[in-house]
């Protein structure tokens, strides 16, 4: 069974944070060499899974040492780790552990499954999910801009008609003057209205 199970299997000491211990491998199973990256006939003492190297954040190896320590054991303890090689690998821990006889170590015994592949999905349907949501924002947005835009439509149409009513009537220089402004305003603000339904319907 330990030579044969799909999941990696370690047995050893690990020196906790504040410790004078060292590490040490007793034991590991031919998987936890393949998820680590390790040759097929690595001494299975020269193989350190959870040495400080391995891990992609220093202070992840702390926080499960510590966790070992308080509680005795962890379950689906996520990591993101680095294989002999450097690449990186996500894995999840499930361990027990005891105070080793002496030195100061913790006697470990654990099982770990590579999750890299679950994990990447898993990026992966979150990123579609944000897009989902950013393209909703946007739709909902296009909808708001479109109801805005035909809204102001009428009072600018009042606007102009009547603007453009007033100046064919006779009138002063400088009431002739006001009238040009209201229409030039009016008409700039048609163009932008007119911009916007076109953002809302690209939208």
């Amino acid at each position: 069974l330990f030579e044969a199970v799909h999941e990696g299997v370690f047995i050893g000491a690990l020196a906790p944070p504040g410790s004078d211990a060292d590490d040490t491998t007793l034991a590991v199973n031919p998987h936890l060499k393949l998820i680590f990256g390790y040759a097929d006939d690595a001494v299975e003492t020269s193989v350190a899974p959870f040495a400080k190297e391995r891990f992609i954040d220093a202070a992840a190896r702390d926080t499960l040492l510590q966790r070992l320590a308080a509680e005795g054991a962890v379950t689906d303890h996520l990591l993101r780790m680095r294989g002999a090689n450097g690449s990186p690998v996500w894995v999840e821990v499930t361990a027990r552990a005891r105070p080793a006889r002496r030195g100061g170590a913790l006697r470990i015994e654990a099982l770990v499954r590579d999750v890299s592949e679950r994990k990447k999905i898993d990026d992966q349907s979150r990123d579609i999910y944000q897009q989902i949501l950013q393209s909703e924002k946007m739709a909902a947005l296009g909808q708001t801009v479109s109801g805005v835009a035909h809204e102001l439509n009428n009072p600018l149409a009042t606007i102009l008609s009547w603007a453009e009513r007033l100046s064919e009537k006779p009138l002063d220089d400088a009431t002739r003057r006001g009238i040009g402004v209201i229409l030039g305003e009016a008409e700039r603000a048609a163009r932008i209205v007119r911009s916007l339904l076109t953002i809302a319907r690209k939208r």
